[in-house]
């Protein structure tokens, strides 16, 4: 490496000798061990919020499957209209529609 850059990485490396490890409070140690044994007895979720969330649960699985099912029957229906607008508009013959419009074929 360059001169310049080990000179810099020696003198930040070198900025640490003359630090201290500080040291904490001395009445730190017995403030925590204070707090932990003055905890009072655990803390519970009353009932209804438990209820009220289970339920808004329920509903948003019921919705997402609803929503789910909706698209998926949409997809089956979409198909047999599609063809009976093409056959009503005259985009294409009736006596060439061998298969669905949508077996791979482009028209």
């Amino acid at each position: 490496m360059e001169p310049e850059k080990d000179k810099w990485i020696n003198d930040v490396l070198g900025s640490l000798d003359g630090l201290n490890r500080t040291e904490p409070s001395p009445f730190l140690f017995a403030r925590i061990r204070n707090r932990l044994s003055d905890s009072s007895s655990p803390a519970y979720v009353p009932a209804r919020l438990v209820w009220l969330a289970a339920a808004s649960f329920a509903v948003l699985a019921l919705l997402n499957w609803q929503l789910i099912a909706g698209i998926a029957g949409q997809n089956s229906a979409t198909g047999t209209e599609l063809n009976t607008v093409i056959i009503d508009m005259h985009l294409y013959p009736a006596t060439t529609q061998l298969y669905d419009v949508w077996s791979g074929q482009n028209y």
